[in-house]
């Protein structure tokens, strides 16, 4: 892959007295310092675990160089090697963006884009199909759309009750983390190979997420972990991989008769409203973009997607930054997908950018909703039907791994 016109760009900025390299092991106690002034800290029950997930090389560090006799840390951003579900149930390589942060001192100098295009550099040299970020309110990163969308849900406790169903013979369990880390991990890898949009969890994720003073209900296909904090039940993690499970999770969860609120996240198509006598006990408080995603590598991303239609068509990709447009066709024939570039001359049947495509690829929304935003631009009549047919999703996507 060739360096994109943005890279290039951010990369060309004067920013004088500043150098970008990559982390060194004595960098950690700064970067620490950094994040603590950026955002309160990491929010982390284990540094060590924490920052074992990262290789020091997929670590850009600014530093300011004025004094060279006393260089200091003033910008970073980081690359976290992971994998992510697509519809099918097929693993992409994911080059994750975490920790990018420019000290109050040097912003507005152009620091962050010199940052930017170096967390490209370390994600094209990682090998990744696919670049995720997690926007924060301060702005967006260029060519990212939509992967997923995160559900607010508020339980009303003291009004909340199961609908009748068949109770599960299978008894929940209480516990700690660090006892129950070995049983939840088994739970999420089933989970996560089976939901799309779902990013893999490492080893070392577990023990820096989640400190013993946090709860844990267990069953052989799910699992809770939750916090109870003033009267609410505040549900930090939710996996349940059969209807048996999620209503025993939940059961358990609503027996808190000391709380009046349970609170926790869901996709936008979880059932668990449904599970319930009155769906009006469960409040949604808002839907909030989780992950954001670039698809770096279209042919292998398409080639591995599953699909429930047939579609032929040639799509131009509007990339203002370089990377990866141009104009393609894709042939889909008995769900599988075949993508490359279009034949010279070939009129295209739709053009629509790299966010857009990323929506539509993983599900999070349809080339209908982006065609009525204007996000999509028909040239062929029926082209955006054919490709929703195509792309549709079993499920919703979903994340439940922050980064």
């Amino acid at each position: 892959m060739t360096t994109s016109d943005l890279m290039a760009k951010r990369e060309g900025l004067a920013v004088d007295g500043l150098r970008l390299r990559r982390a060194r092991e004595d960098d950690w106690d700064a970067l620490r310092e950094c994040y603590s002034r950026a955002f309160g800290g990491v929010r982390t029950a284990d540094f060590d675990s924490w920052r074992r997930q990262f290789r020091l090389t997929d670590i850009a560090v600014a530093e300011d160089v004025s004094d060279p006799d006393a260089p200091f840390v003033v910008g970073t951003a980081a690359v976290l090697r992971t994998t992510v579900t697509v519809p099918g149930g097929a693993q992409l390589r994911v080059a994750a963006c975490a920790q990018g942060m420019v000290s109050v001192t040097h912003q507005k100098r152009g620091l962050y884009s010199k940052l930017q295009a170096e967390l490209m550099y370390i994600a094209l040299e990682t090998g990744a199909d696919v670049f995720a970020a997690m926007p924060g309110p301060g702005g967006n990163y260029g060519g990212v759309g939509v992967a997923g969308h995160t559900r607010h849900l508020r339980i009303d406790r003291s009004r909340a009750k199961l609908r009748a169903g068949e109770q599960d013979p299978t008894p929940v369990r209480e516990a700690r983390p660090r006892a129950a880390r070995a049983a939840m991990r088994a739970v999420f890898e089933r989970w996560q190979r089976t939901t799309p949009g779902a990013l893999d969890r490492g080893e070392f994720f577990w023990p820096s997420t989640f400190g013993e003073d946090s709860c844990v209900l267990t069953h052989p296909d799910g699992y809770a972990v939750f916090d109870l904090a003033g009267s609410t039940v505040l549900v930090r993690d939710f996996c349940a991989l059969t209807v048996g499970a999620h209503r025993e999770l939940l059961r358990c969860l609503l027996g808190h008769g000391e709380y009046t609120d349970i609170v926790l996240d869901t996709a936008v198509d979880d059932p668990t409203p449904l599970l319930l006598q009155d769906t009006r006990t469960a409040a949604v408080t808002g839907v909030d973009t989780g992950v954001w995603m670039w698809i770096l590598n279209l042919p292998d991303a398409m080639r591995r997607r599953s699909y429930r239609a047939d579609f032929r068509g040639v799509l131009e990709i509007a990339d203002p930054y370089g990377m990866s447009g141009g104009r393609f066709s894709l042939d889909i024939v008995g769900g599988r997908a075949l993508w490359g570039p279009a034949a010279e001359g070939t009129p295209a049947d739709l053009c629509l950018g790299p966010g857009e495509l990323a929506s539509v690829y993983f599900g999070a929304h349809t080339a209908a909703e982006l065609h009525r935003a204007g996000r999509i631009e028909e040239f062929s009549a029926g082209t955006v039907a054919a490709l929703d047919l195509a792309f549709a999703p079993d499920r919703r996507p979903f994340n439940t791994t922050p980064f």
